[in-house]
């Protein structure tokens, strides 16, 4: 199975029966992922001349076919509050030829993301165990796929998982850990454009178990986008901050949107292990262009004065009442 990588993983409605979980399995060859997401990538293989094979399985061939590799500990973790420079660290980071960098993987948000509130304990606890092996499995297979031979593995999350970002650190303790945060102001001027985990507004009771939220003043449908927004963004942050603060300051570095520069990129590359060339061509070329733009035609633009004159009285009162402090707690962790 060298050169090929599950691309989806279809759960049963109850998560806990696994063996009925579908994988999409995708030939990707020795095809280094320089897209910037996971999901780019797996676009242009199916839209290439000719297409990439796929084939599907279940989930125990995934396991059976990683288990005949070491186990790997990936070289770095990087999570973030969505719309806030992470994207751009993974692209500075693919620019070492030696490194795998994994960004935002729909079978790894799967597995994280799959709830199991209302199955019994037996079936949650079993669930826990199961997905810490799902995700041992495509770590592996990650770090594995492009010579058969383990490569250091960078895995950058999902926004929405920061949510999971303790449990990810209690399952691996000893991966460096970047936690990546912006101003919730200029997070929000964008992420109330619509889409992303904005949607689940429209969901109230789902909203109410992801964010893990309990007590509130109001129905979440009853609130503002403005208010859901930054209560969400608070809950990211918080979610950090316990996680940070059951690690050392050796295993977790939180960097601000404010610092990242040639000079960062080099420090998160060397925190996780991994060397970038030795000049700064590679890394440069990342801060020309538009960091989600796959075909890297879009000229980069600092936005930041821009979507601080876009913010309203609405944005602003939301995100000081309901962001702004943990948001300060995490900048505490920066290193300078």
């Amino acid at each position: 199975m060298t050169g090929w990588l599950p691309v989806e993983i279809g759960f049963d409605p109850n998560p806990a029966v696994v063996s009925e979980a579908l994988v999409r399995w995708m030939e990707f060859g020795s095809r280094s992922l320089t897209e910037p997401f996971f999901n780019h990538t797996v676009d242009k293989l199916r839209e290439a001349t000719p297409p990439a094979r796929e084939m599907d399985t279940d989930l125990e061939t995934m396991l059976r076919v990683s288990s005949r590799v070491e186990p790997i500990r990936p070289a770095g973790f990087i999570f973030h509050i969505s719309h806030c420079g992470s994207t751009l660290i993974a692209n500075a980071l693919k620019t070492s030829a030696q490194a795998v960098v994994v960004s935002e993987s729909r079978p790894v948000h799967a597995v994280l993301r799959t709830r199991t509130e209302r199955v019994s304990p037996y079936l949650a606890e079993r669930w826990e165990s199961t997905r810490g092996k799902l995700l041992q499995s495509l770590f592996s297979l990650f770090a594995h796929y492009r010579t058969g031979e383990a490569e250091p593995l960078v895995i950058k999350f999902a926004s929405l998982d920061i949510l999971g970002m303790r449990w990810m650190r209690a399952c691996w303790p000893e991966v460096p850990c970047v936690v990546v945060i912006r101003d919730p102001v200029e997070v929000m001027v964008t992420t109330l454009q619509g889409g992303g985990w904005m949607s689940a507004k429209e969901h109230p009771e789902h909203a109410m178990e992801l964010f893990g939220w309990t007590d509130l003043p109001r129905p979440v449908d009853a609130m503002i986008p403005e208010e859901f927004c930054a209560r969400v963004l608070g809950s990211f942050c918080t979610a950090a901050l316990t996680a940070a603060g059951e690690v050392s300051n050796t295993k977790c570095m939180v960097v601000d949107y404010l610092d990242l520069s040639p000079e960062k990129m080099r420090e998160i590359a060397a925190f996780f292990g991994i060397e970038l060339a030795g000049n700064d061509d590679g890394v440069e070329s990342v801060f020309q262009t538009y960091a989600k733009d796959p075909r890297k035609a879009i000229q980069f633009r600092d936005d930041r004065e821009l979507k601080q004159k876009l913010a309203g009285v609405l944005v602003r009162s939301a995100a000081n009442q309901f962001a702004a402090d943990s948001y300060a707690q995490l900048r505490k962790h920066r290193r300078r």
